[in-house]
Order: C-alpha cells, then sequence, then structure tokens
C-alpha cells in the first residue's frame, strides 16, 4: 500500500510539472451561494459544514451515477449495490438506515416514515445543475431523517438564451446512456426539458441487467413585478434485476454467479410541483410550493428468499408499496434592516396515503445447476401482508439571523413536528390497526465569525427520525416507539484566497433512543428505543491552484463510532466499534485544463479498513481505486473518455458479516466496479 501511494504521489507531481497554458474558462476558488437555511445567503454566512458540487464540477465528471459524485465530497460515501441501488455514509457507518433526508430544490422527494434507501433513484440524473451536501443534523429547517446529513439535488434552471442538445455514452461493461436536453427563455419565462435513457445488459455480474427512463419539464413565469413562480413534473421509471450480494466463497473466487433468475424491483414515480413567490416589497415575500407525489415499488426481493427444510424448496415474497403524498411548505420571509436582521416562518404539512400487499411464493431451486428455477402462489391463500397506513405530518419552523457586527453573525432555528400515523390492517391475523401520534422539537443555534480570507463557525444542533412504518407495524402486536434523538456540536473553520481554498470540522455526533431489535420475555422480538450511539470525527476539503491549468483538491474525513448501550440479538456490544464505520474516507484528485479545449483530471479514492460485524471479530480491508478522466470540448461537440477503476481493483463497496450466522453465508460482499471504459460524445444543436 505504501509503494502505491508514492506511486500516486509521483503521478500527481508529474501531472503539475507537466501545466502550461492557461484555462480562461477557470473559475476562481470564491465563495459560493448556497441554501442552507432555505435562503440564498454566502457559504461562509452559514454555520454548517456544506459542501457543494458545482455546475462545473457536475458537468466535466460526466458521471453515470450520483455516487460518482457524492464519493468526492469530505465525509460524504455512497456505496453501490447495483445499478443505481445504494446505501448512504455521512457522519455515520455504511447502512440502508433512515438516517438520511434527500431533497430536490428544497423539498423531500420522499414521505417521512417511508424511508427508502434507493430514494435517489427518483432523481433524474440529466437534470442535475448542482448538490449541496449538508453534514449534520438540519432536522430544525427541513424535519425527519436529517440526521446523517441532507443531500439537495438543485435542478437545471432556464437556460438565459435557447440551448438543445443530445449526449450519449457507452462503456466495455453492458452500459449505454442517452440524455436529451432543450430549453429556452420567453417573454414571461422559460421551459426546461430533460430526458434521459439507460440501459444494461451483459454486465459483469449475471442477471444484473437493468434500465431507466426519466423525463423533467419545468415552467418558470412572472405574472406581474410583485408575483411569479414555476411549475415542475419529473417522471422516474426503473425496472432493475436483483442480483443480491455475494458471499465469501464466491467473493473470493471471483465468481459472479447468482442464483437469481426471476427476482427484480421495480419503480414508478411521479413529483409534480407547484412554486409561488409574492413580493410584497424590497424586504418582504412569501413562497408556497404545492407537491404532489405518486410512487409505486413492485419486487420480487432477494433478500426475502429463505429456507425450509428440503433444500429444493424455498419461500420468498413479491410486494407492491404505493403511496400518494399531497404537500404544502408556506414560508415567509423579512429583512429587519433596522435591527440588521432577517427572520423567516414557516409552515408544511404531508399527507400521505400508503398500501403495502404481500404475498408468500414457493420457490424451486434446481440443485444440480445451484439456481431458483421457478415459483409459483401457494395453492391456500397466498396473502400475507395487507395493510393502508395514513401519514399526516404538520409542522411549523422559524429561522432568525442578526448581523451583530460585520464579521459577527447568529443563526437560530427551530422547528415542531407533529406525526400521526392511522395504521389499518386488512387482514384478520397479523399486526393490530393502530393509531400512533408523536411530537418532537428540534432547535439549532450558531456563530459564524469572518475576517478578511478566513473565518469559522460554531453550532449546536437536534436531529430526530420517527419510528418508520416497517419497525412499528412489522410484529403480532404494536410496540411503544419514540422518535430517535441526535444531538450534535461542531465547530469548523475555512480560508479562501486567489489560490487555495481550505475548510476543516470537527463534531460530536450522540444518539439516543434508537430503535433495535430485543427478545422479550415471552419470547417475541420487538423493536424499543434502547440504544445509542457516539459519533465523532474531522472533515477537512482543500483545493490548491497549482497553476492557472492545475487545480489539486483532498477532501477526507477521520472518524470513530461506536456502540454505547446496544444489546443485539441478545449480545451485548456496548463500548465496540460499529460495523462498517471505516475510520478514514479520502478522495484526492488532480486537474489540467491547459485551454478551452482540453481537459483531464485523476482521481484517488481511498478506504481504511472496518468491522464488518457488531462483535469487531471480523475485518473488511478497505480499497484504493483510481479513475481518470478526459474530455475535448469543440465548438459545437464534446467527446469524452473516462477510465473508471484504472488499475482494476478487485474490491468490495459495502461488506458486513452477520455474526449469529455460521459458514459463508453469513458474509455479505457488494461487488465494486470492475475497470469500465465510457466513451461519451455531445452534440448542441442549439448552444
Amino acid at each position: 500500500m505504501y509503494f502505491f501511494r508514492k506511486i500516486i504521489a509521483g503521478i500527481l507531481i508529474l501531472w503539475s510539472a507537466c501545466a502550461f497554458g492557461q484555462d480562461t474558462s477557470y473559475t476562481n476558488l470564491t465563495t459560493i451561494v448556497v441554501s442552507a437555511n432555505k435562503l440564498s445567503e454566502k457559504r461562509i454566512e452559514s454555520p454548517v459544514a456544506i459542501s457543494v458540487l458545482s455546475p462545473k464540477t457536475i458537468e466535466e465528471a460526466k458521471a453515470q451515477r450520483i455516487d460518482y459524485l457524492l464519493n468526492k465530497v469530505s465525509g460524504v460515501y455512497m456505496p453501490t449495490i447495483g445499478n443505481e441501488q445504494h446505501m448512504m455514509s455521512i457522519r455515520q457507518p455504511i447502512s440502508l438506515k433512515g438516517l438520511y433526508l434527500y431533497l430536490e430544490d428544497g423539498m423531500p422527494i420522499r414521505t417521512s416514515g417511508l424511508f427508502s434507501s434507493n430514494a435517489l433513484i427518483e432523481i433524474n440524473t440529466s437534470n442535475i445543475h448542482s448538490i449541496e451536501i449538508i453534514k449534520g443534523p438540519a432536522s430544525a429547517l427541513y424535519g425527519a431523517e436529517a440526521i446523517g446529513g441532507v443531500v439537495n439535488i438543485l435542478s437545471t434552471p432556464i437556460p438565459e438564451k435557447p440551448i438543445a442538445f443530445i449526449s450519449t455514452q457507452l462503456n466495455n461493461t453492458g452500459y449505454k446512456k442517452i440524455d436529451l436536453s432543450a430549453g429556452s427563455p420567453t417573454k414571461t419565462g422559460g421551459w426546461m426539458i430533460n430526458g434521459s435513457w439507460t440501459d444494461q445488459k451483459n454486465g459483469i455480474s449475471e442477471y444484473s441487467d437493468f434500465s431507466k427512463k426519466a423525463l423533467s419539464i419545468k415552467r418558470t413565469f412572472t405574472l406581474n413585478d410583485k408575483l411569479k413562480g414555476y411549475q415542475s413534473l419529473n417522471y422516474i421509471n426503473y425496472y432493475t434485476q436483483m442480483t443480491g450480494s455475494l458471499d465469501s466463497i464466491k467473493f473470493f473466487q471471483k465468481n459472479f454467479g447468482t442464483q437469481q433468475t426471476f427476482t427484480f424491483r421495480k419503480i414508478d414515480a411521479i413529483r409534480f410541483r407547484q412554486n409561488l413567490q409574492y413580493d410584497w416589497n424590497a424586504n418582504a415575500s412569501t413562497t408556497l410550493n404545492v407537491m404532489y407525489r405518486n410512487n409505486t415499488m413492485d419486487q420480487n426481493p432477494t433478500y426475502s428468499i429463505a429456507s425450509t427444510t428440503n433444500p429444493t424448496k424455498f419461500k420468498g415474497q413479491i410486494n407492491s408499496n404505493h403511496f400518494d403524498a399531497y404537500v404544502v411548505d408556506l414560508q415567509h420571509t423579512w429583512n429587519i434592516k433596522t435591527i440588521n436582521s432577517k427572520v423567516m416562518i414557516g409552515g408544511y404539512w404531508d399527507i400521505t396515503h400508503q398500501n403495502l400487499i404481500a404475498h408468500y411464493i414457493d420457490i424451486v431451486k434446481d440443485i444440480a445447476i445451484g439456481k431458483y428455477s421457478s415459483y409459483t402462489y401457494p395453492a391456500r391463500d397466498s396473502l400475507i401482508t395487507n395493510y393502508n397506513t395514513q401519514i399526516s405530518n404538520k409542522a411549523i419552523y422559524f429561522n432568525y439571523i442578526a448581523n451583530f457586527s460585520k464579521q459577527l453573525r447568529f443563526n437560530a432555528t427551530m422547528r415542531y413536528d407533529d406525526f400521526e400515523y392511522l395504521f389499518n390492517n386488512q387482514l384478520p391475523t397479523g399486526t393490530p390497526s393502530a393509531n400512533n401520534h408523536f411530537t418532537q422539537f428540534t432547535p439549532k443555534l450558531g456563530f459564524t465569525y469572518n475576517i478578511h480570507k478566513w473565518g469559522s463557525y460554531i453550532n449546536f444542533s437536534k436531529g430526530f427520525v420517527p419510528p418508520q412504518i416497517t419497525e412499528i407495524y412489522n410484529a403480532i402486536r404494536v410496540p411503544y416507539l419514540l422518535p430517535q434523538n441526535f444531538t450534535n456540536i461542531e465547530m469548523g473553520t475555512w480560508y479562501h484566497d486567489k489560490k487555495i481554498a481550505a475548510e476543516f470540522s470537527v463534531y460530536s455526533l450522540q444518539g439516543n433512543n434508537e430503535i433495535i431489535s430485543v427478545r422479550q420475555t415471552d419470547g417475541v422480538n420487538l423493536n424499543q428505543n434502547s440504544g445509542a450511539t457516539s459519533h465523532i470525527g474531522i472533515e477537512y476539503q482543500v483545493r490548491y491552484l497549482v497553476a492557472p491549468s492545475v487545480e489539486i483538491s483532498l477532501n477526507g474525513t477521520n472518524t470513530k463510532h461506536k456502540y454505547l448501550n446496544t444489546n443485539i440479538k441478545g449480545v451485548d456490544v456496548s463500548g465496540k466499534e460499529m460495523n462498517a464505520a471505516p475510520h478514514l474516507l479520502n478522495n484526492i484528485s488532480v486537474s489540467w485544463k491547459p485551454n478551452k479545449l482540453l481537459r483531464s483530471a485523476l482521481e484517488w479514492q481511498h478506504q481504511s479498513n472496518y468491522f464488518m460485524d457488531e462483535t469487531n471479530a471480523t475485518q473488511y480491508p478497505g480499497f484504493d481505486v483510481v479513475n481518470a478522466r478526459i474530455g475535448l470540448q469543440f465548438k459545437t461537440s464534446e467527446i469524452w473518455l473516462n477510465v473508471l477503476n484504472l488499475t482494476n481493483t478487485y474490491y468490495s463497496t459495502m461488506a458486513t458479516k452477520n455474526f449469529s450466522v455460521k459458514g459463508s453465508s453469513a458474509y455479505s460482499y457488494y461487488l465494486g466496479e470492475p475497470r469500465a471504459i465510457t466513451i461519451g460524445w455531445k452534440w448542441y444543436i442549439i448552444k
């Protein structure tokens, strides 16, 4: 590993030494306007750890998936588990848990209580303009699940002049994608349309095909000097074969075969949004957002397949989860110049109707070929789950910003949430129908201090996660559960000048009332609020302009995640390190842009070792992956070549071990992408 790092360092130095010329399109390392407080403001005025992936960064990366972008950010690791399916790690171990909030233009893309670890599948990647990542609890503004962080996808704005282009890309692992985009301003607003079609056949893993169609339409309008707004429509149609993970034998044998022949995941999602902004005067404005979400996920999931006493007979299920959500978000902002302050007050209401239906299936396994060959519904009634839930989330929030001086700024945010679950079981067996109610108050207080080229901040914040529908209604009786609570203290500093931009933050995040499964005296396993965890770390990002054409950037985090008071499956793991929690994540890249025509970049991603199980008995060694990108820009077209995993490193994006199971089946390895050589072409029909 030491030799490998020396080789990478030598390449970076050599690349830097070869720089010449100047890319006049380069944007100096200046502060960026962000919306961390639901208000447009300068980055240095926000008392939070926030990273921004700029339009330029996104355009040059030509990323096939969102994880290729987010993994550039300090403190963020988004492991792919196949075909845009993903996990997440931001100030938390890698997991599928509902500890993150995913937004599009500041609005949640899913309902709280119905968290999906695969929520970012529901984003149209051809419609991404920039991405903001707020790290740490942000429940004081955005509500539930904003614990580890908030990922806010900002969509493509209306262009100032007409534009239209088509782009295509394909690689050696069967991946193909076509993007279409067209937009134009009008006398009273404008239009923007972005569509994409993605397809993969015969990938590195057996039974891993997928396809995705996405369409985004946005229309802006100005009715008069005071009233303006926009409408947006997003549609996602997604289908993937579910391969599942590899056990330890297959992973180390590099056997990419699978037992699966019929498992799948399918998503149909529609989001419509109406935005209105009324400017009462130069110091007061009101913004209204009304959203409708329609979402259906159908599955024959690999994780539901279970063995029986007969080695050729297995059990599984096919399920369909659907919800319709109606959301209203209203906020009013005042600039109070007499006291040099700004006040925002808002209200949020989400009413969601959800229904889940699941059927048993009997599965036949062909022992000769080691595959599940077919499935049928049992002769008896195969219905195992049929329920509907109405989720009501009402909230009010308040934000006060005061400039005590030119250097010192105070920011206080408070939010009160009221949740109500109306659960109605349509079957005579299973979890009884119930009505559950939760309330939560979450504050956030912070100071920023800026002088000349440097500044700093400190903040205190709280976050919460209400019990998920699947956590509270999955047993023979309804457990008494409260929201999980997290308390965060952090401080940070930054320095910016013409050649260098550096940011550093340190945090301590403590979790309480975390939901874990506890075995009762009567032998029943029920979820309870009895877990506690500790998460501490530092995050850093440095960008250095070596020459007008060469930039080096370092993004990284050093963390430690521990169980404080946790008993899992009857085993006390208090004091142990949490599983799937690397101590170190680094991303180092160097870019070279000698002129307007040529751009190139070399990127090194490093992950340290971590424990695969909660008892700290087994470790995964981590990995190092190198990516290279080069592009040529012409007058009306562009071509690029991306070589991802340049050294063809064999690794797992996520590895776990079930400490209560023996044998190779206790291990799960999600295969990292092998070397992928992608070529792409973009043609500006109108530029």
